[in-house]
């Protein structure tokens, strides 16, 4: 009887040294994502609206909603009605535009899409 309480025992100290050391890993990887999120002083909230703000220079532009996910930036444009350029070209304008605004973007993805623009709004509330 001694010999399995004295193995539960020791099977509870075993198992409560790994519960400290998974809790300690899991800080360690928070605190590496949060200073991942920082680029260049600012949060991926800060980046994103300048990213908005640069693209909004263009007149057909009437708005857009900007999610930074890593190196990559989801762009979603509601382009004015009477708005005579392409939406080809409009694209190219705003990734330029977003890619000056911040130098950390690799690539982006941009649509003109009501129901997608939709969506990346969404992200952001």
């Amino acid at each position: 009887m001694k010999k399995i309480i004295f193995s539960i025992f020791c099977f509870s100290i075993l198992l409560a040294g790994c519960q400290s050391k998974t809790l300690e890993n899991n800080l360690s990887q928070i605190r590496i994502a949060k200073a991942a999120e920082l680029e260049e002083g600012k949060t991926k909230t800060e980046r994103a609206k300048e990213i908005e703000k640069n693209i909004l220079k263009i007149e057909e532009i009437q708005e857009a909603a900007v999610v930074i996910e890593g190196k990559t930036a989801l762009i979603g444009l509601r382009i004015k009605k009477d708005s005579k350029k392409n939406i080809v070209d409009l694209k190219a304008e705003a990734d330029i535009l977003a890619r000056e605004a911040d130098k950390n973007i690799d690539s982006t993805a941009i649509t003109a899409n009501e129901n997608i623009t939709t969506m990346i709004e969404n992200l952001l509330s």
